[in-house]
């Protein structure tokens, strides 16, 4: 633990924090999760080093501060508030993106427990499946590999691999390049750095594997809000509109298929402000109520299909969920 979390958990335990929160008048937030992991520590040097999965006694905490401080809402109500005009104030919606297995048998158990609700976005060409996420398999082909360097070809340089510092380094670098590349260079630059290392095995295991549809259907019977996320999980402007519209929307169709129901918000893949186009924009207001960004910051309600969102999960960010409600603005 570094210094400033040192300070923050210090100060964490006097209960100023909770004192400040319940004091301040802050705007609606919707927090953004990925995976809840029970397992501890990460199998490998590379596993998990971006904090997508928390620990899941971070989680509790996180849930216990917000049962103390804030009134956590299903993300419907927030967003038919935020349609009305309505401020919204100390309210907090909870997201889960992709559909990790973790969701269902960590998360979703623990919100239960707590008699929280929370939205959780599917990536449906992968529940039910044995595949990963295409970035899950590249943090997996850096953890397994026995490569000692990559040569990247898009952008010509050459990425050691000897200490586990180097792998993540090289892992993160290897995902920005391939985000930025058009759907049909990515699919060929993908294949390349997979062979390039030496096509370790990039089956999911653990937190890398996702929900069944059996598991998604019993989350929504629970009353859990289950939404679409895309079919494959790609970055919808790197795409003719048209492949990026049946991303959407059958993607959309199939969770209501499997589950009975969708959640009237649609979360965009990687969700930067470069990640969607207005045309997508467009198709989104013509059918879901809201989006969702990964952009920082509260929900306000001129942003109904840019929602933007906090993430409380990350490395090292795990413990700050006060100072973040704090901060929201």
């Amino acid at each position: 633990m570094g210094a400033s979390a040192k300070f923050i958990d210090a100060v964490s335990r006097t209960g100023a924090l909770d004192v400040s929160l319940k004091m301040k008048r802050s705007p609606p937030v919707i927090l953004m999760y990925h995976g809840v992991t029970a397992a501890r520590p990460a199998a490998g040097p590379v596993a998990n080093c971006e904090g997508k999965h928390l620990a899941l006694d971070i989680f509790a905490e996180h849930l216990r501060i917000l049962r103390r401080t804030r009134r956590v809402v299903p993300l419907h109500e927030m967003v038919e508030g935020l349609a009305r005009g309505e401020a919204r104030d100390n309210e907090v919606a909870l997201t889960f993106d992709d559909g990790y297995e973790n969701n269902a048998t960590v998360a979703a158990p623990l919100l239960a427990d707590f008699r929280m609700p929370a939205a959780f976005f599917l990536t449906t060409g992968l529940v039910g499946t044995a595949e990963a996420i295409w970035t899950d398999k590249v943090e997996m082909a850096f953890d397994r590999t026995a490569k000692t360097t990559l040569h990247l070809r898009a952008t010509d340089e050459t990425l050691p691999l000897h200490t586990p510092q180097e792998r993540r380094q090289a892992m993160l670098r290897t995902k920005a390049v391939l985000k930025r590349l058009p759907t049909p260079d990515f699919h060929h630059a993908f294949a390349t750095i997979l062979h390039a290392l030496g096509d370790p095995d990039t089956a999911p295991s653990g937190d890398y594997r996702f929900m069944s549809w059996d598991q998604a259907r019993a989350m929504s019977d629970a009353g859990f809000e289950m939404g679409a996320h895309t079919v494959t999980h790609p970055i919808l402007s790197r795409m003719p509109f048209e492949q990026a519209a049946h991303e959407m929307l059958s993607s959309r169709d199939r969770v209501t298929q499997e589950t009975g129901a969708c959640s009237s918000t649609f979360c965009f893949p990687n969700g930067k402000s470069s990640d969607y186009t207005q045309e997508l924009l467009d198709l989104c207001q013509q059918h879901f109520k809201a989006a969702l960004s990964t952009e920082r910051g509260p929900a306000l309600p001129g942003e109904l299909l840019t929602l933007r969102r906090l993430s409380p999960s990350g490395a090292g960010r795990g413990e700050n969920i006060q100072w973040m409600l704090l901060r929201a603005r």
